[in-house]
């Protein structure tokens, strides 16, 4: 029974329906209750406030699910935001160490299991990428220069890719010059290092 009023259409006949046999009822009494103007007034009264009840009622349900919706999608967003943000910086870091411990192994089956939760189709992609720069990077058991070079560039790509899952398309912005800023900054930053 509960499973068939949570269908809105069955809901909404539903209220059709006794709003329909209500006016009948209402109509009714009122008709006979036509010597008595008092008795007609307070049934006119007692009309508008069921009314008001109603259409009270079905506010209040459409904004507390518009609230909840609104609510879900934030925690979303923040978990997004949470495991993106150590994801890239789990990568930095082994980058930055040179190697990849054990631990540093473990870590990252868990971030990638957490990015495959709740990532869009593009940023899993794209990680994927960036591990695939990780495993060969790893071939001789350490990253060097180059390899780092290209490890990051691949997650310049990742974090753009993060950027539009979580921001979605801005208007007026044009995706390709900020993926190519994003990848000249990363270049700069990575001449800096060298340099």
């Amino acid at each position: 029974m509960l499973k068939l009023l949570e269908n809105r259409t069955v809901l909404i006949l539903l209220i059709l329906l006794t709003s329909f046999v209500s006016y009948l009822t209402f109509r009714y009494l009122y008709g006979v209750s036509g010597d008595f103007p008092f008795t007609q007034e307070i049934l006119l009264v007692f009309i508008g406030a069921v009314a008001t009840v109603l259409i009270t009622a079905v506010l209040l349900n459409q904004q507390t699910e518009l609230e909840l919706r609104k609510e879900g999608q934030v925690l979303l967003l923040d978990q997004k935001s949470a495991i993106y943000t150590a994801l890239i910086e789990h990568v930095g870091e082994i980058v930055e160490k040179g190697r990849m411990e054990p631990a540093h192994l473990a870590e990252l089956r868990v971030l990638n299991h957490k990015l495959a939760m709740i990532g869009s189709a593009d940023v899993i992609r794209k990680f994927n990428d960036v591990l695939d720069r990780l495993d060969e990077a790893m071939q001789d058991k350490a990253i060097e220069g180059k390899e780092q070079s290209t490890i990051m560039r691949s997650v310049a790509v990742l974090t753009y890719h993060m950027r539009r899952d979580l921001l979605g398309r801005i208007e007026g912005e044009n995706a390709q010059a900020v993926l190519q800023d994003i990848l000249a900054n990363n270049a700069d930053l990575q001449e800096e290092s060298a340099g």
